[in-house]
This record gives structure tokens, C-alpha cells and sequence, in this order.
């Protein structure tokens, strides 16, 4: 077992995992990491075709062995669009993840930039981070992939799931998010929109008087947490019509 992975054993969870998901007959999966298949096998019993990319090699040739279509290969480094393309699928598909702990920021960023490939997207996630992307304005845990994961998709919590569902046993829960891409806001750069954010969130208990450029007078006084999504995306959508001076 590589790469610190650790895989969902539990038939119960794994059965209301299934359930959320809601795959269909004709549905189309990317599927990053795998594993042993425990949710692949469930999504093709479907009748849903998956594409799977499993970076362990041991683990991808086992899941090629067992009818899988599976690319042996870093999803960080995948073209998915050309991946897709070869395969003759049109139109958006659906991706799910029980994302690895350790390539958790770079997965969300590229899963976000590709948001327009997909209809919606599931990720097993750190308990901590999922909660990060779905926290209310406000709180400790907002931040900017919160108005990130907040301003592109529609998002929610539906599973809450319990370290002991994981082998070998983690010492963090695990929590399954839904994010459903907002059709209007398709071609919006989220690493740039990430990066916007960065610098207000990363001096926070500062006024946006003193972090942001140009920011209205009525925010002058708020700190980054106080502000929702929706404006922030307003003051992002600002500052790329305003040129620099």
C-alpha cells in the first residue's frame, strides 16, 4: 500500500456512498483513485461506465484484470478532457474521488478548473476540509476555498463517515461532498479567483480597508469572513474589468 492511501471497507458505507452517488444506467464516471474498486464495481453493476486513473500500479493492473477501464497515471498530470474524448464520450459527465489525503489541495484546484467537463462531483474528503468548503460566513472554518467551492457550484455535506469505515484506520474522519457546477460561472478561472482570496484571508484580522484594493466603502470596515460568497465573487468579477493603474 502506497502513497499513504487508505481504502473504505465498511459494506455499510460503502452502500450509502453508492446510494448518494445515484449512479444510472448510461451514466458516465471519472473516477480518480480507486483502489480496490469497492465503489466501481457498484457503479458499473449500474450500468454505468466508468474511467478510472489509479496512480498504483499494482492496483490499476489488478482493477485491468477485473474488466476495469483504468489509466495507470497521475490524474494531477491527466488530460481528462482528451481522455474522454478518445473514449468517444460527449457531453458532461460525473466524477467521484475518495481523494488522497496527500494531493488534496491540488485535486480540488484541478477538479475545479475542469468543472465544465462534469455534471456533478463527488469527493470523499478530510472531514475538516469538507467542512471547510460548505462553512457559512462567519466562522473559524471560512475561507477562501469556502467561497471558492461556494461561488462555482452548489454545495453540500451528505455523509458524515467514521475513521473505522477505513482500512488501515485513519486517525480523521471522513465526510462526502456534493458539488454541482453553476452553469453561468463555467469560465471563471478558479486559480486566479483562488488567488484573489488569498491575500485578504491570509491577513484576516485585518479590516478589507487595509487588504483590498478598491473594495466599497461599505465593506471598508468588514473583515474577509464577513463578507459571503455572492459579493465576493462580486468583488473578484470587479477587479478583472478594472485594469490595473
Amino acid at each position: 500500500m502506497k502513497l499513504s492511501q487508505v481504502f473504505l471497507t465498511d459494506r455499510r458505507f460503502v452502500d450509502r456512498v453508492v446510494e448518494r452517488v445515484e449512479p444510472k444506467e448510461g451514466d458516465v464516471f471519472v473516477e480518480v483513485g480507486p483502489g480496490l474498486g469497492v465503489i466501481t464495481f457498484p457503479l458499473m453493476e449500474a450500468g454505468a461506465k466508468v474511467v478510472a486513473i489509479e496512480l498504483d500500479t499494482f492496483l490499476c493492473m489488478s482493477l485491468r484484470r477485473k474488466g476495469v477501464d483504468v489509466v495507470c497515471g497521475d490524474y494531477l498530470k491527466t488530460d481528462v478532457h482528451r481522455l474522454l474524448k478518445e473514449r468517444g464520450y460527449d457531453g458532461r459527465v460525473r466524477f467521484f474521488s475518495s481523494v488522497p489525503y496527500h494531493i488534496t489541495h491540488d485535486l480540488l484546484l484541478k477538479v475545479f478548473g475542469e468543472r465544465s467537463l462534469y455534471r456533478d462531483i463527488h469527493l470523499i474528503l478530510q472531514m475538516e476540509v469538507a467542512r471547510r468548503l460548505v462553512a457559512p460566513p462567519g466562522g473559524k472554518d471560512y475561507g477562501p476555498f469556502s467561497v471558492l467551492a461556494q461561488s462555482l457550484f452548489d454545495a453540500s455535506l451528505i455523509l458524515n463517515i467514521p475513521n473505522r469505515a477505513f482500512s488501515p484506520v485513519p486517525k480523521v474522519h471522513s465526510s462526502m461532498i456534493r458539488l454541482i457546477p453553476r452553469p453561468d460561472r463555467l469560465n471563471v478561472d478558479a486559480v486566479k479567483f483562488l488567488k484573489f482570496l488569498k491575500g485578504p484571508f491570509g491577513r484576516r484580522r485585518k479590516k478589507l480597508r487595509n487588504t483590498l484594493r478598491g473594495v466599497p466603502k461599505e465593506f471598508e470596515d468588514l473583515r474577509p469572513e464577513n463578507l459571503p460568497p455572492e459579493t465576493w465573487f462580486k468583488l473578484f468579477s470587479e477587479s478583472r474589468r478594472t485594469p490595473n493603474p
